[in-house]
């Protein structure tokens, strides 16, 4: 049976923001009373209610009260809770504070996935609904929505897929987002005396749909640049600048022409690198290596901690939860601040203005286009620059 918890940590919470009028209720509104609909069928007296003011409500106006859904897959009746998912529900907490002391108010539902599904009454009787996290709930869940819910996919990078023919925002930007920037970025750097190679892994085996959307995206950009199957295969000329994109499915392949370009910048090379956060994750603590080639890398997650909004962030975390903010943590603030904020500032209708709002998060920023379809995608993408002198820089 599904189970709807509200986590102890959220207690400290409720005496922080008065004026926010947050309800923590573990499985419904308050009362949770039901009013007769038919024959057999109830429906919660609070939807009542909320149909009444959202009749009256105009299109676009300030909403009275904004009902948020939180799904994560915490596990909090378990001997081992997920702590990943605990870190993301302490800052969406955070950022509903935040919120709530700007004048928001706010009726916050969360629903433990890990106990079972996220439900219709939980669609219905929201405005915001962030999760569930995984593809596969994503989807069982799309039916429940009717025509004016949105589900907002907060980390799963497989859940872009359906949001070109369904209901969901895709809340990360994906790794075709990434590409495209990274393309941008070149053609931005690129100069006439440089010298553009891609480093193209020449396996057959397997999936190459990142290695052959990464070269068409620069064909398209009508770059001039050499294709090589490694780093040796480049004649170094002395004053020239090497500009590299290696192009490849594999971690491996990719972790190793990294290796190899450092090992010729060592050489006082005049090289630099391009690549997807992809590479953070398959170097391990090589990051040297990006050092030396002064990678450009492009990524949907980068937290700046000389930014003052970070550092505060960092403190009320430690207050409130006695322990250091991860990745995880910042996700889940970045993404139900702006979420919540379209829909106080926007109405009902939300998600249709999304591509007229941007927002830079703590460590994800948001931007959507106006493509076609039912749901939306985030494009927004960070630039970091490694620098020769072991910093990183935070350019967009």
């Amino acid at each position: 049976m599904k189970k709807i918890v509200t986590i102890v940590l959220a207690l400290c919470l409720l005496h922080t923001a008065a004026d926010a009028q947050w309800y923590l209720f573990p499985g419904g509104r308050p009362g949770n009373q039901t009013v007769q609909t038919g024959p057999g069928e109830s429906r919660p007296q609070w939807q009542d209610e909320r149909n009444e003011e959202e009749e009256t409500e105009n299109f676009f106006s300030i909403p009275s009260e904004i009902s948020v859904t939180l799904a994560l897959p915490i596990g909090a009746d378990s001997e081992n809770p997920s702590s990943n998912f605990l870190e993301m529900y302490g800052g969406a907490l955070l950022a509903l504070r935040d919120l709530g002391e700007e004048g928001m108010k706010i009726r916050f539902r969360f629903v433990d996935t890990a106990s079972g599904s996220l439900g219709r009454q939980d669609i219905e009787g929201s405005d915001i609904i962030i999760g569930p996290v995984s593809y596969d709930e994503m989807l069982a869940a799309l039916p429940l929505c009717g025509e004016n819910r949105m589900l907002i996919s907060p980390l799963d990078p497989r859940t872009a897929e359906l949001a070109s023919s369904s209901q969901v925002i895709q809340a990360p930007s994906s790794w075709k987002s990434q590409i495209d920037e990274l393309a941008d970025w070149v053609q931005e750097e690129l100069r006439p005396e440089d010298e553009l190679v891609v480093i193209r892994d020449p396996s057959e085996n397997g999936r190459n749909e990142q290695r052959d959307y990464l070269v068409n995206r620069l064909h398209s950009k009508v770059l001039s640049f050499r294709i090589v199957k490694s780093v040796g295969d480049i004649a170094f000329e002395e004053g020239r600048t090497y500009r590299i994109i290696v192009a490849s499915d594999s971690d491996s392949f990719l972790t190793g022409a990294t290796r190899a370009a450092a090992i010729e910048a060592a050489r006082n090379r005049d090289i630099i690198l391009y690549s997807t956060s992809r590479i953070r994750s398959t170097i391990g603590g090589n990051v040297n290596d990006l050092h030396n080639t002064r990678t450009r890398l492009t990524a949907s997650y980068y937290i700046d901690y000389d930014s003052r909004k970070v550092r505060d962030f960092v403190l009320a975390y430690r207050a409130l939860f006695k322990g250091e903010p991860g990745s995880f943590a910042f996700q889940g603030y970045d993404t139900v601040h702006y979420f919540v904020t379209m829909r106080h500032d926007c109405g009902r209708r939300w998600y249709r203005r999304l591509p007229e709002y941007q927002e830079k998060g703590l460590q994800s920023d948001f931007r959507f286009d106006r493509r076609h379809g039912e749901g939306r995608e985030n494009i927004a993408v960070r630039r970091v620059v490694y620098n020769s002198d072991l910093t990183t820089t935070l350019v967009q």
